[in-house]
């Protein structure tokens, strides 16, 4: 469960664990030069967005859709490629069915105008549903009651992920932020996707 943070001059968080976590976030990432550090064993997990109104009191933008400006409310990149990094936008269905991935954004960049970048973020948020506070994607504890993990949060945005969107082996940095209703964008939230490389399989010798 990777959880995210952000919105119009409000805190955030990160948490991520694999599928089979049921919905428990991860303990205490490690922190390497500000950041919080996930190790995963594979490149496939949830990754859950939250955030809260902030200095400018508006509510949290929801729409996962582009907005006049071609972006959604919820923007966030990753600074390599996911999956087979496709440029296709929203291509969520499966491999068989033309699915794709998500292409990488390097150095990190929410640069006003810029075509290709708006379409990145659209393709990464189309992959999210949302969910309202009183009905959240995750729960915190062995209760197994649904409850958002950060308190305060307002708005909740899960990505269940596909096949077709998997980080790659090695350090990925993410990079999120949200916009509330009045198109205010709230500060940046950077965490680093650490994904094991496969282990090698031996191959048996002959007797």
């Amino acid at each position: 469960m990777l959880f995210v943070g952000a919105i119009a001059n409000a805190d955030g968080c990160v948490f991520c664990c694999s599928q089979s976590c049921a919905g428990i976030p991860t303990p205490t990432p490690a922190i390497e030069n500000g950041r919080q550090v996930f190790s995963m064993r594979t490149g496939q997990f949830v990754i859950v967005v939250e955030g809260a109104p902030g200095l400018s009191t508006q509510r949290v933008g929801t729409s996962l859709e582009p907005g006049a400006d071609d972006r959604p409310d919820l923007q966030i990149e990753s600074s390599r490629p996911m999956g087979n990094g496709s440029v296709a936008v929203c291509d969520t269905g499966p491999i068989s069915s033309g699915g794709g991935g998500i292409p990488g954004i390097n150095p990190p960049s929410f640069q006003p105008g810029n075509s290709a970048i708006a379409d990145t973020l659209s393709d990464f948020a189309c992959r999210f549903q949302q969910f309202p506070p009183s009905s959240p994607c995750t729960f915190t504890d062995a209760s197994g009651d649904p409850r958002v993990i950060k308190p305060g949060t307002t708005a909740q945005f899960c990505d269940f992920m596909a096949k077709t969107e998997v980080f790659p082996p090695g350090d990925s940095l993410l990079t999120v932020r949200l916009r509330d209703i009045a198109g205010n964008t709230g500060p940046a939230v950077q965490v680093v996707i650490r994904v094991a490389s496969p282990t090698p399989t031996k191959t048996p010798t002959p007797r």
